[in-house]
C-alpha cells in the first residue's frame, strides 16, 4: 500500500522504544524495535520519516545518537528529528549520524539564537521549529518539554518570532489532540489563518484517516505527521 505523499510517519521514541501517549502523557510502548515500523513505512512509499525523542528535553537527557543512527541507516529517504537539541554541536552530530533535518523546541526558550546559528551553517531547509501548543481560556500558548512546561508565551507572539528568524519549517503539534483519535484541531488551524506564515507548516495531532488529511491540507498546511493511527493500523 502506498500513502499520500503529504503524510509523514512520526515515530516517538523513548529509551530506544517506539512509544505513544495521549495528550503527551501516559506513554505506552508500541514496540521495542522501531526499525520494524521504519521498514513498514518505507514499503508504503513515504517520502520522509520524523523521529522525535519525547523525553530527551523533559529529563534533560543526552540525545540517543545510537538509536538515531540505527534508524536513519535503514532509509534512503529524508529523516527529520526533534528532541533534546541544545547546541550547534548536537545538530552537527545528528547530521553526521544520518539526519537530514532538525526541529528545535525547548532550547529556544532560553537560546532562540540557536535557530539562526544552525540555519546559517546548514541552511534554513535543514533547521526548523517544533511548536507544541494548547488553548488556555481564550488564547493559545506555547509549551516546552514534550508539552509539560507552560511557557506563558502566546502562540501568536512565538509564531511572529519564528517568522522573523531563519527557520525553514514549523511542525505544529496540538497537545490536546495528540493520540486522542478524535480528529485534528481545526480550531487551532483556523486560529492560524490570519498569521500569514511564510514558511511551510507540518501539522500533527489527532489525524485518523485520509478525510482528516484532506481537510487539514485545505487549511494552508503543507504536510501532516501521523503516529497513532498509522502505528496501530487505524488509518484508512
Amino acid at each position: 500500500m502506498s500513502i499520500n505523499k503529504k503524510i509523514i510517519p512520526r515515530l516517538e521514541i523513548k529509551d530506544g522504544n517506539l512509544i505513544k501517549g495521549m495528550r503527551m502523557e501516559g506513554l505506552r510502548v508500541i514496540s521495542s524495535d522501531p526499525s520494524i515500523y521504519i521498514k513498514r513505512y518505507l514499503a508504503m512509499s513515504v517520502k520522509e520519516i520524523f523521529i522525535e525523542d519525547i523525553v530527551a528535553s523533559l529529563f534533560d537527557k543526552e540525545i540517543d545518537f545510537e538509536t538515531i543512527q540505527k534508524l536513519s541507516a535503514l532509509t534512503n529517504i529524508p529523516v527529520s528529528y526533534a528532541g533534546g537539541i541544545k547546541s550547534v554541536k548536537d545538530i552537527k552530530k545528528l547530521f553526521n549520524f544520518g539526519v537530514d533535518k532538525v526541529y528545535i523546541n525547548s532550547s529556544l526558550e532560553k537560546n532562540f539564537q540557536l535557530l539562526n546559528e544552525g540555519s546559517e551553517i546548514y541552511g534554513s531547509q535543514s533547521v526548523g521549529v517544533l511548536v507544541q501548543t494548547k488553548k488556555i481560556l481564550n488564547d493559545w500558548y506555547v509549551f516546552f518539554q514534550s508539552g509539560r512546561m507552560f511557557s506563558n508565551i502566546k502562540l501568536r507572539e512565538w509564531i511572529n518570532k519564528i517568522n522573523s528568524s531563519s527557520a525553514g519549517e514549523i511542525i505544529l503539534s496540538s497537545i490536546m489532540n495528540d493520540g486522542m483519535q478524535e480528529g485534528p484541531d481545526f480550531e487551532l488551524l483556523d486560529f492560524l489563518k490570519d498569521f500569514n506564515i511564510p514558511i511551510p507548516i507540518i501539522y500533527c495531532g489527532g489525524i485518523r484517516n485520509s478525510r482528516d488529511v484532506n481537510k487539514v491540507l485545505k487549511k494552508n498546511i503543507n504536510s501532516v505527521a501521523i503516529s497513532h493511527s498509522l502505528h496501530l493500523d487505524k488509518y484508512n
